[in-house]
């Protein structure tokens, strides 16, 4: 078992991570789930998606959702669905950390979870000549 991780992300942001992740890998990443969240109105619709998504990632090892931006609609919505899942979410998904989660994923959950963070903050560096 390993486990479980679901990608949710403003429109196909989390798509073209996933497809970039498979590349550099050379595998398919077919076990990630990855949910897109459309605005609405004024509200972002997805919230029965996520939730399904969240319960067919769990295989027992737990669930690591991966969102693109703190305070924004799919980080808001993955909030309120955590406790009911068991779930724990990261914020600020890059390729770097998808990466990570994929190499650490047989891992318990709280160590997937820190190795997503600490390779999303490694990934992120200022070069200038």
């Amino acid at each position: 078992m390993s486990v479980g991780v679901v990608i949710v992300t403003h429109g196909s942001i989390g798509a073209s991570l996933l497809q970039a992740a498979e590349f550099i890998a050379g595998e398919s990443m077919s076990e990630f789930l990855f949910v897109p969240l459309h605005q609405s109105g004024n509200s972002p619709t997805g919230s029965p998606e996520v939730s399904a998504a969240l319960q067919e990632a769990d295989s027992g090892d737990g669930v690591l959702v991966l969102t693109d931006l703190l305070g924004a609609s799919p980080s808001n919505l993955v909030a309120d669905l955590l406790s009911a899942h068991g779930a724990v979410m990261v914020t600020g998904i890059n390729l770097a950390m998808l990466l990570s989660v994929w190499n650490y994923r047989d891992r318990p959950l709280g160590l997937v979870a820190r190795k997503a963070v600490d390779s999303g903050r490694r990934g992120v560096k200022i070069f200038q000549s």
